[in-house]
């Protein structure tokens, strides 16, 4: 075991009701980037999810745009519509959708790569 440290948000522990980013939990959905958390993101259904709840990672704070978009669709795989994967490429982005267990442990491998990445994870609520 070793103490790991980065310069880039890495998140630190997940499970039911909570995901933890550098050591402070998050009890809401939120979106990971390099270098943001964006609390409280969304609260819906995976289907209800439009390109404009994704604003975060296009507006000017983002200092490098992400071009892998995680969706972590909670305790399931839930797909978005198919629309909003079409809308995101179309601005760069490739979206990945998989749950939000699987969308953590792929986001910590990514960054750790400092590959151009961001994840928007819904709480695991099961």
């Amino acid at each position: 075991m070793h103490l790991e440290t980065s310069d880039q948000n890495l998140i630190s522990n997940y499970g039911k009701g909570v995901l933890g980013v550098n050591g402070q939990d998050y009890t809401g959905n939120i979106i990971i980037t390099r270098t943001r958390v964006v609390q409280d993101w969304f609260d819906g259904e995976v289907k209800s999810l439009t390109l404009a709840h994704f604003d975060p990672i296009f507006d000017e704070a983002e200092a490098d745009r992400p071009e892998i978009l995680l969706l972590g669709s909670g305790h399931q795989h839930i797909f978005p519509d198919f629309s909003l994967m079409a809308e995101l490429r179309q601005r760069g982005v490739s979206l990945e959708v998989m749950n939000t267990r699987a969308a953590c442990r792929t986001y910590s491998v990514l960054v750790n790569e400092y590959r151009p990445v961001a994840a928007a994870l819904l709480q695991i609520r099961e």
